[in-house]
Formats: C-alpha cells, structure tokens, sequence
C-alpha cells in the first residue's frame, strides 16, 4: 500500500512537470493556431541555459532563471515577428508554419549538440533533504516542484482572466475577427504570446532539467508529450491540458510501479488513442484557452 502512494505521489509531482510544459503549448495554438513542433527543444534551451550558468559559471539559481527568462521572452518575440508573422499571410500558412517549427526544432537540437555536447546533464536542485510522512518519504525538491507548478498554473489563470492582455489572448482564441472589430491588435497580442508562451516553456524545462537528465535530442520527447497531453486535452484549452497532464502522470507512475519503464510509452499511446477515440474534441473541448 505504500508503494501504491508512494507511485501516486509521484504521479502528482509528473502531472505538475507535464502540465506546466503543455500550457505553453496549448496556448500558442489556442491563440494563434500554430503549433510549435519545436517546444519541447525550446524547454531543453531553457534547461541548458540555466545548468551552463549555474555549473559553468557558477552563478545562482535566480540569476540563472533570470537569465533564461530574458532569453526566452527575446526567443518567443522573434520568432513570432521574424518567421511566424509572415507565414500567417499566406493562404497555406498552416502547412508553412508546420514546417518551419519542425526545422527550427532540428536547427536547436543540433546547435544544442555543438555548443554542449551529447553527454546528459541535469539542472542542480533547489533544495536538499527529505520529509517522512506516512506513507514514507519525500525529498523537499519534490515538494518543491509540485508548488511552483501549482502556483504557476494559478498565476497563469488569474493573468488570463484578470488582465487586459489576457484577456484580449482570449478574445482572439474565441474569435480573431470578433476580436479586431473591437480594436484588438491582433499582431500585438499574437507577439505577445508567443513570448508569453516561450517564458512558460523555459520554465518548465528548468523543472524537468532539475528531475531527469536532459540531452540536446530530449525536445523529442517533451514534444511529443506536450502533443499527447495537449491533444487529450482538448487543443487550446488550457484546462484541458492540465487535467490529461496529470491524469497521465498518474498513469505513468502507476505503469511504472506495476509495469515497468518500458511500458510507459504504450500506456501513453493506448490511452492517447482511447480517449480521442471516445472523444474526438479532447476532454474538455479546444480553444478555449
């Protein structure tokens, strides 16, 4: 029975982790409808610039997340102004941006593997030590984890619905025409985004750099996560994406207890393909950001 809670408590810390990673997916596509092949490679770069501060050049924590904050807002912004608002322009914009997240994610991965090497590397932990409850005991880092993600979410929440930004991203994920007939600037807003989404991104791979190691070819597999989790979801929803985040961490824990590692890949295909196939639209439905 321990080993039962135990597998559930590590189900909740994944399910934050997860979760924290796919709302900056969930909301680039709910706002803007492009989805970006490459965010698992961009939570990798956020990783990697906060390990290289940190144990390269031995600088603290908070300037390290400071620091790959910075970057990311300045990543995000780009992105969106250089490539992504041209593509939307032209009549087959979804194919177009398609590809060229799929290229940027390849050009990170391989400019990652030059700079930094093949060998795995993890970010250092915040805190040391472990509490023993009752069921048996729990490192301080986890506990760690879990409320930062938990309070990233709700932040994220509270900014979508309370400010005016946020609440213009909302706008224009229900209806962009609707939102431009009441003097949203839609560019201004898509821009905004995809910085926003970009910052949440980074911050999710410093998490999950902090509880497995990481590889310039882990944007993979946080991509392909992030699509499941996403997709099961609902695509753009953000509620969504948190509620299939942690029901698939759960599941992912649970398969690993009873199972073993290498089961976890098809109980997260089996369950992707059961849900969408029970519901299409995803949990809870899409865009509703």
């Amino acid at each position: 029975m321990d080993a039962f809670f135990n597998s559930l408590t590590s189900g909740l810390i994944l399910g934050s982790l997860y979760a924290t990673m796919a709302i900056g997916l969930t909301i680039v596509y709910g706002v803007s409808h492009v989805f970006n092949f490459a965010h698992g490679h961009v939570a990798v770069i956020g990783a990697y610039i906060t390990w290289f501060l940190m144990i390269q050049l031995g600088t603290s924590l908070g300037l390290g997340i400071a620091a790959s904050v910075a970057f990311m807002v300045v990543l995000g912004w780009l992105v969106y102004q250089l490539p992504i608002r041209h593509l939307l322009r032209r009549k087959e914009w979804g194919f177009a941006t398609l590809l060229f997240t799929l290229g940027l994610a390849i050009m990170i991965e391989y400019s990652l593997l030059q700079l930094f090497g093949p060998r795995v590397k993890s970010v250092p932990t915040f805190f040391k030590g472990s509490v023993r409850l009752w069921f048996g005991r729990v490192s301080w880092q986890d506990i760690a984890l879990v409320v930062i993600s938990v309070t990233i979410i709700v932040l994220i929440s509270v900014f979508l619905k309370r400010t005016t930004i946020g609440q213009a991203m909302r706008a224009v994920a229900q209806s962009v025409s609707g939102a431009r007939i009441v003097g949203i600037d839609i560019d201004r807003v898509y821009g905004f985004t995809f910085a926003f989404a970009f910052v949440l991104t980074g911050l999710s791979g410093i998490l999950l750099g902090t509880k497995s190691f990481m590889t310039p070819h882990e944007g993979w597999e946080w991509m392909i996560k992030g699509f499941i989790i996403v997709a099961f979801g609902g695509l753009g929803n953000v509620l969504g994406a948190i509620v299939a985040a942690f029901a698939l961490g759960s599941i992912e824990a649970l398969v690993t207890l009873y199972a073993g590692t290498i089961w976890i890949w098809p109980a997260w295909l089996f369950t992707f393909v059961l849900a969408l196939w029970l519901r299409p639209q995803g949990i809870l439905g899409g865009r509703a950001v």
